[in-house]
């Protein structure tokens, strides 16, 4: 009995032996199978499959498929076979044979709820959706099925199933998993805040990976908040070179160029090849926007040889050329573009710039209309293209639409001159002629090198009498510009106007010699020559005086001849009649051209013949029009007060170093003041442009769904005895030796 019990005793010992052998075999494959699985996961988190082709995963496979087979030979029943052809399923996973996999866990009849879910990953890595969503969402063997179930959703571009199908499922903490794949669904619906919302939970869950940081960062750049991108791409940009892409580029469109050229070209330093493109592109765009063109337009050619499918490197060859004014060159390249990509609206919106810098402004504004929807009123790099749409418009006769350019530029860049320039035009073709002066000031604070402004403003000034302040800006213009007639014929008023009346003349007699048929001149020297005419009777030199007045006369009469729709020419006309004792054609004249200035004159020529009714009548009229009018207010003081004779003789007494600073009192002949209407044109101001074309940066739309392939290989039953191995002893054959004949040779003859 005590035999037995010990035989019976060592059985048991034998058995539990082999039992312990068996799982420590298993366990050894299966640690390292979860090891394996973690680098496969990690391939679709990141969407690298190159991950699964590195030569250690590759070792380690091998590894483990021996130790597999080592494990299968020891331990393997035939009623094993179930979890035999699950296990070669998941090896075979590994290596990347879906399809084989999916083949041998097909031919099984009967499959337990885990290999069911088995079979659902499998379709889902064969890209069968429609049996992998059937599979995945109908099953509880894994808290996975829902997120791989979401996953196939999405795989398939079904993003509204996928959102149902995500309201009727409550998940715990899946690494967010859960969170990144309905973050993307709502990416992909255009919801960008239910995005952003999910993706912030999977962050909180899980910050260990780059996936999620690069999405959210992805849809906050398309969310328009590239600062909030940065910071999600400045804390994975050290783990992959697409995360260091995506930073720079972040860090372009928050405009902190120096750092975004700093990344890219660390980037281009390193070994990595995969987004060479893409950073070349990146840092011509920031050369660009450091005005380093050269160096922008290199690295754009430089991308345009390994994009030839993208417009944008050839856009930004053609948008620097229109940054240098070359024009004509821009335009071959936009209609390139345009002719191989029709829908390519930033080409659109270059070569309207391009029409614009050569004058084809219905051509531009035609261009610029295809590309309305990159027009935006926040961005303020986008001043100079506000600024040159208001100017094609103002130049086509569209005022109103004009304005509303100009101002959104001025709204976009406070300092943008060219703007406050388009305005004033508008205003002065409106005689909006105060708010006019107020925009040329301030943009004559900023560009101070532009002679046609100066005499714009100083016109502007003469409507209001300010002829010392026109003195100097008149003078500003001339020194930037000796040639710009409307300045030299200011420059001549505001001599006239500061009693200097020699010079005034000379200088418009040689603008007429000149140019004998530009009304204006003729009309002002017309007035200057009055003017002589007054001083020369007032020194009781009638033969001269009278000279000056044929002079004037013949000046006002060329003058209208040139321009006979400038009717206020008659006012000036009228005055010499008047001193020539005319009333009549006087009359006449200041009746053609009846504003509140040919009133003042009739009001003078009434009062000259003593008809005093009469004059204060056409006073009071004019007063009525311009209260303020200094040159009314003092003529009707003294029609009131009669002192206007007194005046005279005062006036003619005192010669030239008299007290009267005003002209027109210093040479009255009757103590009013006679007025006379300069002429002067403005100029239709024209800016080279300051253009700036910035290209949006490049959006990653790397979208992947993430599942979780959580397979896992099973053990086999325990086994009863040990598998002994027996060597198979080797075969000898038996030799077998025949009689030796001795030294006979040849052959011996048969006996008969």
């Amino acid at each position: 009995m005590k035999q037995v019990f010990v035989c019976f005793l060592l059985f048991v010992l034998c058995l539990s032996e082999l039992t312990f052998a068996q799982a420590q075999d298993f366990k050894e494959c299966q640690n390292q199978y979860e090891r394996l699985l973690v680098t496969f996961n990690q391939s679709f988190e990141e969407n690298n499959p190159l991950l699964i082709r590195t030569s250690e995963y590759q070792r380690a496979l091998a590894d483990l498929q021996k130790k597999y087979q080592e494990y299968h030979k020891l331990y393997y029943n035939p009623a094993d076979s179930i979890q035999k052809l699950t296990n070669e399923a998941a090896l075979n996973v590994l290596a990347g044979n879906y399809g084989k996999s999916l083949r041998l866990l097909g031919s099984v009849d009967s499959l337990s709820p885990q290999s069911t879910y088995y079979v659902g990953l499998l379709h889902l890595l064969n890209r069968n959706f429609d049996q992998a969503i059937v599979t995945l969402s109908n099953t509880d063997a894994s808290k996975w099925s829902a997120v791989n179930a979401l996953a196939a959703y999405g795989q398939k571009g079904e993003v509204t199933n996928g959102l149902s199908f995500a309201q009727t499922k409550a998940v715990g903490n899946t690494k967010g998993k859960w969170n990144y794949n309905l973050g993307l669904l709502y990416k992909l619906n255009q919801q960008d805040q239910e995005a952003v919302d999910n993706l912030n939970v999977a962050i909180r869950q899980e910050d260990n990976g780059i996936a999620y940081r690069l999405l959210r960062g992805d849809v906050l750049m398309h969310f328009k908040q590239p600062k909030r991108a940065v910071s999600d791409f400045e804390k994975v940009a050290k783990r992959h070179p697409k995360a260091q892409i995506r930073y720079a580029n972040a860090l372009l469109e928050v405009r902190r160029y120096q750092e975004a050229r700093a990344v890219f070209e660390a980037y281009l330093e390193a070994e990595d090849r995969q987004f060479r493109k893409e950073a070349f592109l990146g840092l011509a765009h920031t050369y660009y926007a450091l005005s380093r063109f050269e160096e922008a337009q290199k690295y754009y050619r430089l991308a345009a040889t390994m994009m030839r499918d993208s417009p944008v490197a050839l856009c930004g060859q053609a948008n620097v050329l229109v940054t240098k004014h070359k024009y004509a060159e821009a335009l071959s390249i936009y209609d390139r573009i345009i002719q191989a990509d029709s829908s390519y609206l930033s080409a659109y919106l270059g070569r309207g710039v391009a029409h614009f810098g050569k004058k084809n402004y219905e051509q531009s504004l035609t261009d610029f209309s295809k590309a309305e929807s990159l027009f935006d009123d926040s961005n303020p790099q986008l001043a100079d293209l506000y600024v040159c749409r208001g100017f094609a418009r103002y130049y086509t006769r569209k005022a109103g639409e004009a304005m509303v350019d100009f101002e959104t530029a001025l709204r976009l860049d406070g300092a943008r001159y060219e703007a406050m320039g388009g305005i004033s035009g508008v205003l002065i073709d409106q005689k909006n002629y105060s708010q006019a002066g107020q925009y040329l000031s301030r943009a004559l604070n900023y560009e101070k090198n532009y002679d046609q402004m100066w005499s714009n403003y100083g016109n502007l000034l003469l409507h209001f009498d300010m002829f010392k302040k026109g003195y100097q800006v008149f003078q500003k213009a001339i020194a930037l510009n000796p040639e710009n007639i409307k300045a030299q014929n200011g420059w001549g008023i505001v001599l006239l106007e500061n009693d200097q009346l020699d010079q005034s003349l000379a200088r418009f007699d040689s603008l007429v010699a000149a140019n004998p048929t530009i009304p204006y001149l003729l009309n002002n020297r017309g007035i200057v020559n009055a003017y002589h005419g007054n001083r020369s009777e007032q020194k009781r030199q009638l033969p001269e005086a009278d000279a000056s007045y044929e002079r004037a006369f013949s000046d006002f009469s060329n003058a209208m001849q040139s321009a006979p729709l400038r009717k206020f020419y008659n006012v000036n006309q009228g005055n010499v009649y008047r001193y020539w004792e005319k009333y009549d054609e006087a009359k006449l004249s200041y009746q053609t051209y009846q504003d509140k200035s040919a009133l003042n004159n009739t009001a003078v020529l009434y009062a000259g013949q003593e008809q005093l009714k009469d004059a204060k009548y056409y006073l009071g009229v004019a007063l009525q029009l311009d209260s303020a009018h200094h040159v009314f207010q003092f003529n009707m003081n003294l029609l009131v007060k009669g002192k206007q004779k007194e005046l005279a003789r005062a006036v003619a007494s005192a010669g030239d170093d008299g007290p009267f600073s005003d002209i027109g009192i210093k040479y009255s002949r009757d103590g009013f003041v006679t007025i006379y209407l300069y002429d002067y044109e403005y100029d239709t101001l024209h800016f080279p442009g300051r253009h700036y074309l910035p290209l949006p940066v490049a959006e990653f739309n790397e979208d992947y769904f993430i599942p979780e392939y959580d397979f896992k290989l099973l053990p086999y039953s325990e086994k009863k005895t040990p598998v002994v191995k027996t060597k198979k002893q080797p075969y000898k054959s038996q030799k077998v030796r025949l009689k030796r004949r001795g030294n006979r040779r040849g052959t011996k003859c048969p006996v008969f």
